[in-house]
């Protein structure tokens, strides 16, 4: 008995219904039908983000306002002081410092990242090699990762490129470690995934631009005890991804939607539905079979109500219990059972052919009207090469026409690239091959770029048919936009924006492995310039300089590395005196500026470069330049003894504030005495600094420093209250206390004398501060006040160091001193020198006359004590008496005891 159409088509529906929920996880399309079902639901029930994770976007309006990619690390250490300054809770950088910088910015972030504390920076795994198995973690450099904490920051795509879900954490260097979501939301999970929660809406996330950060337009309150995420959100970045529900999401925000998905307590999960799913397929298959003769209106119906009371229990359990339930493998099953139905009411294998041959006929229609319809150029081709179709799109691109000869009308690369490709086909005739290039046609507006992808497929292996036989493809998109872009991202990233000179970064990558001379120059009194001037004049005379610079050094490596700093690269072997010639003689005619004329001076620093540290011989050429400042000259060629010293002086100036907090300054004491009996009457306080590597500084090397870098109103207020903490448990005497001019211009001294004295107890009649002639020379009126105000206190002030600096008589008549102490340099020689000596008795008589006590420093012998003795000097100090040393010390030697 012959097998019917119905009976094979049912046998073939039932199988099908089995053996679906068993095949159902590895169908693709069912799985992108399932996550398309999860994200409409994630849709449907939209959620609030709780608001603890602020969102600082480095935007467009922040690419701007820089000027340049990538920034100067040293932008990123402001926004981190601003960031602990508003207090914020956790702060992630997801930003790769995997390669180190500038070393001033290095050094300014690394700061930043240790005053903030427990900043977050990301840690990436990427492969070892293109195409290798092996994978190595990306980490920031490690003046940073000393200085903050590492997180995976890693976003994982699925087969069809979104982003579903994220890494709890994992092994970094044999160590457990979380994720930047699972740092921001304070958990310490290190492993395992778990699905993104994207009902929680973006737009309710928090979101700052960085540049508003910056420039102070975010109130604090904003960002208070909030954790922080700073990423890029500017499209020019390119650090997007493909996402459920919103198409694309900046990396950042994945990370923030992955960490409100724990705080908000989402854990979301893919439960079995395959027991379900059989179990469904049998009842479906039992009931279509026991009902062979109610309508299909009837069946259908019942279909409808399955499927949607499917819908609305998998949205109720994904919304309140966190299942995401996939249904497609329900849709497929109730259709099949559909048909299944069907199929045992007509004949359905009839209908199928009917519908085959509908199908083959409107196939070829359908796809003239796609190529047609297609924005892209489009072009068929057969085996002899000849165009079959072709749109518009191609045709005004390249102004081919249908059956023409496709290789006459193509540019030479796009033909060369099809000659390999038809080669690539001989060789192997049963594979589909393709090609990609790139090409650019000349148009009334310029260039125009274009790229495209040429695929040829076999269509007839048969053995009747000629093995040349295949189909080619090609498809063509205009890329003229994306190359104008690339190219303007490439200029920013390589040039200056004012001068349109490479910036510092572009200019060294050009010198790696070049010979020759760099030669930074500095534009003398640009500062100036632009202060009396404005700085569009400033901005107008760079451009300026930078065209002469460029007029003459056509062919060499120049930039502009900083403000008024510019450098040229100069080859070959020449004297460093002729090149030098060459750069000033650039500048002997004045520069002209509209109606302005202004006569440039220029400074050069020069020096050799240095084949594989480009950047070291960079920096010599600025400590040359550096040097050239300091000598008052035109220029200088590099000396190492001199960048040694300056290294020496930029690592104590760095250290310096360090050296404070950790206690390596202290206080030494020289006792002052009475000349006549030799009884102690008080002590010089002298700060001392022993550095735990470079052993004691002298104060003549590090006292210059901390007054340059302004550290010396800090280190003088230590000073102070240190000297008169210890003073106070003297017994008796005065602690004299100098007082550096720059600290007694810009500080409050007489708040500060007032601060120390109470919080040691010690009386004001038993302080003396020190000042010399360098704190009121050019500034009497002010200085006057102040020195007015610290007496008030009670506190007697003393003339330091009397008779090397200007020894203005007016300033001695008009300035309220207590005390004028002779320099050293006048003792030592008074004893031998009868000059000296006239000039030492007319101090002191001057000083007798304006009735000022008299202190002499560095007495050393017993015959300049009986000269100053004589004199009527009545107090002294120096080694003969004593050597600077420890408070203990020098009372255990006047036997002195401390004050109960």
């Amino acid at each position: 008995m012959p097998i019917s159409g119905t009976s094979v088509l049912r046998a073939a529906v039932v199988l099908m219904m089995l053996a679906l929920p068993l095949a159902a996880p590895s169908i693709t399309p069912l799985k992108q039908i399932n996550d398309n079902l999860i994200a409409e639901r994630f849709r449907w029930a939209p959620r609030h983000a709780s608001g603890k994770i602020v969102f600082i976007a480095i935007d467009k309006r922040s690419l701007d306002a820089v000027g340049v990619w990538p920034w100067p690390r040293s932008t990123y250490a402001k926004l981190l002081d601003n960031l602990a300054a508003a207090q914020a809770k956790d702060i992630f950088l997801d930003i790769d410092f995997s390669s180190p910088s500038v070393g001033e910015e290095d050094r300014a972030l690394a700061l930043a990242l240790s005053n903030a504390g427990g900043v977050l920076l990301p840690v990436f795994r990427q492969q070892l090699a293109a195409g290798s198995a092996q994978t190595t973690f990306s980490k920031p450099i490690p003046d940073f990762l000393q200085a903050a904490w590492p997180v995976l920051a890693n976003v994982y795509l699925d087969a069809d490129g979104s982003v579903r879900g994220f890494d709890l954490g994992g092994q970094l260097d044999g160590s457990p470690t979380s994720s930047g979501a699972v740092a921001l939301a304070g958990r310490s999970d290190t492993s395992g995934t778990l699905p993104i929660d994207y009902s929680i809406a973006p737009d309710t996330i928090p979101s700052y631009s960085l540049s508003d950060v910056l420039n102070g337009r975010v109130a604090e309150a904003q960002l208070k005890g909030r954790a922080v995420i700073v990423g890029a959100s500017a499209a020019e970045l390119k650090d997007f991804f493909s996402v459920p529900v919103y198409g694309t999401l900046p990396g950042p925000l994945i990370h923030v939607l992955a960490a409100e998905t724990l705080l908000q307590n989402r854990i979301l999960a893919h439960p079995d539905a395959m027991p379900l799913e059989l179990l469904l397929a049998a009842v479906l298959i039992a009931v279509i079979l026991a009902t062979r003769f109610v309508s299909m209106i009837v069946i259908t119906g019942l279909a409808g109500i399955v499927l949607v009371s499917t819908e609305v229990v998998a949205f109720r359990l994904q919304t309140d219990a966190g299942l995401l339930v996939g249904t497609a493998e329900c849709w497929v099953l109730v259709g099949l059972a559909w048909v299944l139905a069907l199929n045992e009411r007509v004949d359905l294998s009839r209908m199928l052919a009917l519908l085959a041959n509908s199908e083959s006929r409107n196939a070829r229609s359908l796809m003239r009207s796609i190529i047609a319809g297609s924005s892209d150029g489009v072009i068929a081709f057969d085996s002899a090469l000849r165009v079959v179709e072709i749109n518009q799109s191609a045709n005004s691109c390249l102004g081919i026409e249908k059956h023409a000869f496709l290789p006459d009308s193509l540019d030479p690369v796009t033909a060369a690239a099809l000659g390999d490709l038809l080669l690539r086909r001989d060789k192997e005739p049963d594979k589909v091959q393709s090609a990609g290039v790139e090409f650019r046609r000349h148009t009334g507006d310029g260039d125009a770029f274009f790229e495209a992808s040429i695929t040829v497929s076999p269509i007839d292996m048969s053995p009747t048919k000629r093995a040349s036989s295949f189909a080619g493809c090609a498809i063509i998109r205009d890329i003229t936009a994306r190359k104008r872009y690339e190219d303007n991202l490439k200029r920013l990233a390589e040039r200056d924006e004012l001068t349109g000179l490479l910036n510092r970064r572009e200019f060294l990558a050009r010198l790696t492995g070049a010979d020759g001379t760099i030669a930074v120059i500095d534009v003398e009194r640009f500062s100036t310039i632009c202060a009396t001037l404005g700085r569009n004049v400033g901005d107008a005379l760079l451009n300026a300089v930078a065209s002469r610079l460029a007029s003459t050094f056509r062919e060499a490596p120049l930039a502009r590395i900083d403000g008024d700093l510019f450098a040229v690269f100069l080859a070959g072997t020449e004297t460093p005196a002729a090149q030098v010639e060459c750069v000033l003689g650039l500048f002997e005619e004045a520069i002209v500026l509209d109606a302005l004329s202004l006569t440039v001076a220029v400074r050069l620093g020069l020096a050799r470069s240095i084949a594989d540290d480009p950047v070291a011989a960079l920096h010599a050429a600025e400590s040359a330049l550096h040097a050239t400042k300091q000598a008052a000259g035109r220029w200088s060629e590099f000396d190492p003894a001199t960048a040694l010293r300056q290294l020496r002086s930029r690592r104590l100036e760095i250290e310096m504030r360090d050296a404070l907090r950790k206690r390596e300054f202290f206080l030494l004491f020289q006792s002052q005495v009475d000349l006549a009996s030799g009884e102690f009457v008080g002590a010089e306080a002298l700060l001392r600094w022993q550095h735990p590597e470079l052993g004691a500084i002298s104060p003549a090397e590090f006292i210059p420093i901390a007054e340059s870098s302004g550290l010396i109103c800090e280190i003088g207020r230590w000073v102070l209250m240190e000297a008169c903490a210890e003073a106070a448990r003297w017994s008796a005497g005065i602690i004299s206390v100098n007082a550096s001019s720059i600290q007694f211009e810009r500080s409050d001294m007489a708040a500060e004398i007032e601060a120390a004295l109470t919080s040691s107890g010690l009386p004001a009649s038993r302080l003396c501060v020190e000042l010399t002639e360098s704190a009121f020379i050019g500034d009497g009126g002010r200085s006057r006040t102040k020195m007015a105000a610290i007496r008030q206190t009670g506190v007697r002030i003393a003339l330091d160091d009397f008779g090397t600096g200007y020894s203005s008589m007016r300033y001695l008549a008009d300035l309220p001193l207590d005390k004028l102490k002779i320099d050293q340099s006048f003792v030592r020689r008074m004893t031998a020198e009868a000059g000296v000596l006239e000039i030492v008795k007319a101090i002191m008589s001057m000083a007798h006359g304006l009735g000022l006590d008299i202190i002499a420093e560095g007495i050393e012998g017993k015959n300049e004590l009986d000269v100053l003795r004589q004199l009527g000097c009545r107090t002294g100090q120096g080694y003969f008496f004593a050597k600077p040393q420890f408070s203990d010390q020098m009372l255990r030697q006047y036997g002195l005891s401390r004050a109960s």
